[in-house]
Parts: C-alpha cells; sequence; structure tokens
C-alpha cells in the first residue's frame, strides 16, 4: 500500500494495536471514524490488566474492577465504531508498580513483561491475518508503548504503520518529534484531515470516563491542528508514517 490517501484503506483488514483502553481513540479516533463501517477493523487493547484509573476515587478499587472499567469503556467505543474487538490479559506498568516517572524511562529491553507481550501480539495478528496494522510510534517513551512498537516491527509480510500517540506527541515540539521518527527510519505514510468527524472524536474520547480529563482534549487539539497547518488546512489532522525499509 504506497497510496498517501486515506482511501487506500477502505475495504481492507485492519489491525487497530491499542497499548492501553484509550490509546486508539485519542490517537487515530478521526481516522477510526472515517474508516468505520469502510473496512474491516479489529481493535487489540494490548495491556488489559490495569490498576489506574480517573477520578481519584477510581484508584481505590481493585485491579479487577479497574480492568473491568476499562474494558468495557473499551467496549463500547469499538460497538459504536463498527469494530471487531480482542484484548490481552497483559498488566500495564501501573500494575508492575512503575511510577510516573519509572514508566517514561525505563527501557522496554529491561522491562521483563516484553518477550512474552511481543509474542502474544505476533501470535494475534497470525491469527488474525490483517492486511494493515497500525500500531503506535512510541512517542514520550512509555514503556507500555515502547514494547508495542518492538512487537510492531517484528511484523513482517503485513503493511505496517505508525501513529502518533496521544497526549504525549504534543508534548514534543513538532520539528524535535519528526526529527526522532526519522531518526527511528520512519517517514511519513499519509496525513487525513479529521476536521469533519472531530465532534465524533471529541465523544469518543470523553466517553472513556475513566481516562480522559480536559487537558488530554487540549492536548489532542494542539497536536492535530498543528498536524492540520502542515497540509495547508486550517482544520485538524492526524498522520500515519511507515519504515522505510
Amino acid at each position: 500500500m504506497m497510496s498517501s490517501s486515506l482511501d487506500s484503506m477502505m475495504g481492507k483488514r485492519i489491525l487497530l494495536l491499542s497499548p492501553h483502553a484509550d490509546d486508539v481513540a485519542y490517537s487515530i479516533g478521526g481516522i477510526v471514524a472515517r474508516l468505520s463501517m469502510r473496512s474491516d477493523l479489529r481493535l487489540i487493547t494490548v495491556f488489559g490488566r490495569s490498576g489506574w484509573a480517573l477520578p481519584q476515587a477510581s484508584c481505590e478499587k481493585s485491579a479487577d474492577a479497574i480492568s473491568a472499567e476499562r474494558e468495557r469503556e473499551d467496549r463500547a467505543y469499538c460497538a459504536r465504531r463498527w469494530i471487531d474487538y480482542d484484548i490481552l490479559p497483559c498488566p500495564d506498568s501501573f500494575l508492575m508498580g512503575y511510577d510516573k516517572a519509572k514508566e517514561l524511562r525505563i527501557a522496554a529491553t529491561d522491562d521483563p513483561r516484553t518477550e512474552d507481550v511481543v509474542t502474544l501480539i505476533h501470535n494475534a495478528v497470525a491469527r488474525g491475518m490483517p492486511q494493515v496494522v497500525l500500531a503506535p510510534c512510541g512517542l514520550g517513551e512509555h514503556v507500555d508503548h515502547q514494547i508495542v512498537r518492538i512487537a510492531a516491527d517484528g511484523l513482517h509480510h503485513v503493511d505496517v504503520l505508525y501513529y502518533e500517540d496521544v497526549p504525549y506527541s504534543s508534548s514534543l515540539p513538532l520539528f524535535e518529534l519528526e526529527r526522532q521518527l526519522v531518526a527511528q527510519g520512519l517517514t511519513p505514510a499519509m496525513t487525513a484531515d479529521i476536521e469533519a468527524v472531530l465532534g465524533s472524536k471529541y465523544e469518543d474520547m470523553w466517553a472513556y470516563c475513566s481516562q480522559t480529563t480536559a487537558s488530554t482534549i487540549a492536548a489532542m487539539l494542539l497536536h492535530a491542528g498543528r498536524v492540520g497547518i502542515g497540509i495547508g488546512t486550517a482544520g485538524y489532522a492526524e498522520r500515519l508514517w511507515r519504515r522505510v525499509n
């Protein structure tokens, strides 16, 4: 798939790899809304075991309760967008005991989960036989996203495209974000205008009640707005990358 147009993805079997229950809606919710009912979409949430949620009172719930809450939100999102849904039982960084600093500092190669999680992802991809896989770039260095990126980098005989992780993407100047991804061997694949579906993306993000705040929405708008300027519009856009080789 060498076309730079989102139209080239219409009608294809597309697998969405989401480290956490909200990452796809945050990062490429506009692209998903445009592809909804026009492609065969399947979403896999990789770290289906979690102990972190908003508001603070929810953090006092058990990991089982929070994991179930996040799964309900994910299933509702997929139902609205006509997406098939799978979940892997991998524990996230919170359940590994990592604080906010450590989850952004530890290398995926030093994380004891990496090998098993990569194997689970590769097996899931083999079973689903997608034509296209959309995976996180791993911007912001969150270890859970880095593990999924490693798995995506190891996929062959399938077209892999990488999305810019929101909200982490907004914390980087755009030139630095692009410099990092180019240094990693990625090149821009396509930029999709999401102006017409921005309202739907708002609704999908806010429906993740256990995770979304006004600052998350602001981060999404900041990044999508500057990507939109890059294609010469005054609106909003989302961008996908691919491996050079």
